[in-house]
């Protein structure tokens, strides 16, 4: 498909000048009213990878800036307390788990009755009191 610099300004949202950089180095074709079509999948793939295949600078800048804007996002949810780190909610469970599993084994051979399940959950309650914070 060929596509004009204008079309292209209009689909990516960069200025007719920086597409006409980029559109210099590619084979043009004429087009209706005098207006130069290049092929689209290389005039597009030119405007976000350059001819080495690594980004080019203005994209690589706004991968840099959403990388920068989601370390921002998870700092400021850790300052505020909103995200536990994941090695603390390891340990935790870690302790939650040689909890119960300490608990059920002391009741082993034990007759099951309402009043020893009750102690056992009022045990399981009283696990988050007991682990290091």
């Amino acid at each position: 498909m060929k596509i004009s610099i204008s079309a292209a300004s209009r689909l990516t949202g960069k200025h007719r000048s920086t597409i006409s950089k980029v559109a210099s180095e590619l084979q043009s074709f004429p087009g209706r009213k005098g207006a130069l079509l290049y092929d689209s999948r290389e005039l597009l793939q030119r405007l976000y990878i350059g001819t080495d295949g690594a980004p080019t600078a203005s994209e690589a800048l706004r991968q840099l800036s959403l990388a920068r804007a989601e370390q921002v996002r998870l700092q400021n949810e850790i300052t505020r307390k909103k995200r536990i780190p994941l090695d603390l909610v390891m340990d935790i469970l870690d302790q939650t788990l040689q909890a119960m599993a300490a608990t059920l084994k002391a009741t082993n051979g034990k007759v099951m009755t309402q009043d020893s399940i009750n102690e056992i959950f009022a045990d399981f309650r009283a696990i988050p009191g007991r682990l290091n914070w």
